[in-house]
């Protein structure tokens, strides 16, 4: 027996030497490369997509008095707060940079009052003994993976911490992953656990350099994205772009976690410490920005599916949740991944004080999202995760909210309370945000032990930031993040900012014109059109608000009001296809078929991809028939007061002499842009409409439809 017991044993000592001679060899090549300076390729290397260029946020500025500064670039500014720093950290400063998308940046308002400002303010308040720099390297609309390229720029900037909050953007632009995408599961694994080892990146490095890698082009050369941000939302498709991507799904948050992972490898390879922040959204005041039907069910139990889904929205605007819940029940039970159902079921069981399971529904709403620019329950498991094996602290956003809220209102359900829209919190929220990192960074011995704000020094920092509120662009951030809302077809909670934006006191055109909006769409023509014409005198020079004019006046059929307003929007914007296309919807209406297709033909001329119009030409011209008129642009013709705004505008065509004759609408406008007259001119005579306004828009004579 013992001698068939060695021959076992040494089979298996041969065994273990078999595996652990390449663990060994790899081991010390891994420590030999080490002491050599490679670095693994995650560390400097996106191993998802590369960048076309190379633009560094930060650029040096020599000041009069000889001092050297890094301030952002100019060319960065329409994405990034300007900030600046020396260029050599003095001695006893402690230097903090702060990244991320818009939240980070401090959108809908600017870096004074998100939690890198409040951070500015409060850290030399509890502890003065050294000097303290943050600087707000947010920037509007970036993903997590060009957050970890731009780390790459900082680190070189003598970091002493890095705080992260990103994760909200991640589905905003489009990406290509086909070489990613077809390599078999087991083998994409461990490429990512190979491409944190030396001993890969000189290998793959060497293979490059032989021209036997294949990311030396043809269709598995990695891609390549620009420098610039091109956001999906951000082009005229919008949200027609998103659909339900299952296997992009999964590959976006593979990239989100390598990008996790590269921004803990660069902080350690620039001795800095680093707080990764779980980004918080809005669940119960934000719906999902687009819906998809479940894929392969039949067309009969979708249709069933939204009539009952409408039943259950109306149950929910009149109070009848219980009916409610058990409409959008018997939906779900036919559609269950359709996120509106799932946001209405929350509204239903939020408003019956059924909080768990509200919660459970808004979150289902919140990942169903087919635009997902909210943080994902996966994404916060992969964030979890990578703070655990990177050993990164992690400040969690959202359970501080949660606990702060289930304190104030006895339930956890996030929302407007928190929230300006489905990401950005209040300024609130930034600061409580900024306190728990401070908090953080006080257990991780980056602050003393005794630095902590006392009431009064609370105080004192609360009034320090308050006053660095302008009243003027926070009404207007609220009013251009309501746009924002009501273009992504979020109507109630566009009308929110709208109404707090306008009650702030502050008026300008954009606050004027967006509370309009929804006042016309309340049906409150009344308010309005005078808020329109507040938007008018406002800025008579501004196109906007004579199209909101016209949009208003058409709708309640005052054809000419809608012309007039129309017209002069071409005039001031000549390039606007819409302005020309409406222009030319309300000629047709009027019975100037020539005018109008002229119009249209312009806006066709603006806009040559815009449908609508070419399908509105063929339209008039089929109506029209024989009465259609001379065909022809019409010159325009326009006078000024000294102030530069328009005070007649009128179009005309050459006659058979080769004469201008006035053929076309005739306008007149006060100084302030009210609408002061209208008349029709067929062949340089007056014919048809004339109506007349006085200067507060009561209407003075007519002998036309308007009324």
């Amino acid at each position: 027996m013992a001698n068939s017991a060695r021959p076992k044993r040494q089979w298996l000592a041969n065994a273990l030497l078999a595996v652990m001679a390449p663990v060994v060899f790899f081991g010390v090549l891994e420590l030999i490369l080490a002491a050599g300076g490679v670095e693994p390729a995650l560390d400097h290397e996106d191993p998802f997509v590369g960048f076309a260029g190379k633009v560094p946020l930060f650029v040096p500025e020599h000041s009069a008095d000889g001092d050297d500064w890094l301030v952002t670039a100019n060319g960065k500014l329409e994405l990034f707060n300007l900030q600046r720093f020396p260029t050599r950290k003095a001695p006893h400063t402690f230097r903090i940079f702060c990244l991320g998308g818009s939240t980070t940046y401090g959108r809908p308002y600017a870096d004074g009052t998100s939690f890198a400002g409040w951070l500015r303010t409060i850290l030399p308040a509890i502890d003065p003994a050294r000097r303290w720099e943050v600087i707000n390297a947010g920037g509007i609309s970036y993903a997590s993976y060009r957050v970890a390229r731009l780390m790459e720029e900082i680190a070189h900037y003598e970091p002493d911490l890095l705080i992260v909050y990103s994760g909200q953007n991640e589905f905003l632009e489009e990406r290509t992953y086909s070489s990613i995408r077809d390599l078999p599961g087991p083998v994409r694994e461990l490429s990512a656990i190979l491409a944190r080892t030396r001993s890969w990146t000189v290998m793959a490095s060497a293979m490059k350099r032989l021209g036997l890698s294949a990311d030396e082009g043809g269709e598995e050369e990695r891609f390549l994205l620009p420098e610039a941000v091109a956001a999906t939302l951000d082009r005229s498709a919008g949200l027609d772009l998103y659909r339900r991507d299952d296997e992009l799904r999964e590959q976006i948050l593979r990239h989100y976690r390598a990008s996790l992972q590269r921004m803990a490898a660069i902080a350690r390879s620039a001795g800095s410490a680093l707080i990764f922040v779980t980004p918080a959204s809005n669940l119960r005041s934000s719906s999902p920005f687009k819906s998809e039907h479940t894929q392969g069910v039949p067309p009969e139990q979708l249709a069933r599916s939204e009539q009952l889904l409408e039943i259950g929205r109306r149950q929910n605007r009149t109070g009848a949740w219980a009916e409610a819940l058990s409409t959008l029940d018997e939906a779900l039970a036919l559609d269950p991944r359709f996120a509106a159902l799932h946001y209405q079921r929350g509204l239903a069981l939020f408003a019956l004080e059924r909080f768990a399971e509200a919660k459970q529904a808004f979150v289902r709403a919140r990942d169903e999202d087919v635009c997902p620019l909210r943080f994902l329950s996966e994404m916060g498991l992969v964030l979890e995760e990578v703070s655990a094996s990177t050993g990164t602290r992690l400040v969690d956003f959202v359970d501080l909210l949660e606990r702060d809220l289930e304190r104030r209102r006895g339930h956890s359900i996030l929302g407007k309370e928190d929230f300006l829209d489905h990401v950005h919190p209040t300024i609130g929220g930034h600061r409580r945000l900024a306190l728990a990192l401070t908090e953080a960074m006080r257990q991780d011995g980056l602050l003393p032990a005794t630095a902590k704000l006392s009431d009064q020094a609370h105080a004192a920092v609360t009034r320090q930031v308050e006053e660095l509120i302008d009243p003027r662009k926070h009404a207007e951030a609220l009013a251009s993040l309501a746009w924002t809302l009501d273009w992504a077809g979020k109507q109630d909670e566009s009308r929110r900012l709208a109404l707090e934006a306008l009650e702030s006191g502050v008026e300008t055109p954009r606050i004027l014109l967006i509370a309009g909006k929804h006042s016309a769409l309340q049906g409150d023509v009344d308010t309005a059109r005078d808020l329109y014409r507040r938007a008018v005198r406002a800025d008579p020079l501004s196109p906007t608000p004579h199209y909101q004019m016209g949009l208003l006046s058409i709708e309640h059929g005052e054809l000419e009001a809608a012309a007039a307003h129309f017209f002069l929007a071409t005039v001031l914007w000549p390039d606007d296809a819409k302005a020309h296309e409406r222009l030319g919807q309300v000629m047709a209406e009027r019975g100037r078929y020539g005018l109008a297709v002229a119009s249209l033909e312009e806006a066709k001329r603006r806009d040559p991809g815009r449908r609508s119009t070419e399908a509105m030409i063929e339209r008039v011209r089929r109506y029209a028939g024989a009465a259609l008129d001379f065909v022809e642009a019409p010159e325009i013709t326009f006078d000024r007061y000294p102030s530069g705004v328009i005070s007649m505008a009128v179009q005309s065509r050459k006659d058979s002499a080769g004469r201008a004759v006035f053929h076309g609408i005739y306008t007149e406008w006060a100084e302030d842009g009210s609408l002061l007259r209208f008349a029709d001119a067929v062949n340089g005579e007056m014919r048809g409409s004339d109506v007349n306004w006085e200067s507060s828009g009561r209407l003075a004579s007519s002998n036309g439809r308007q009324d």
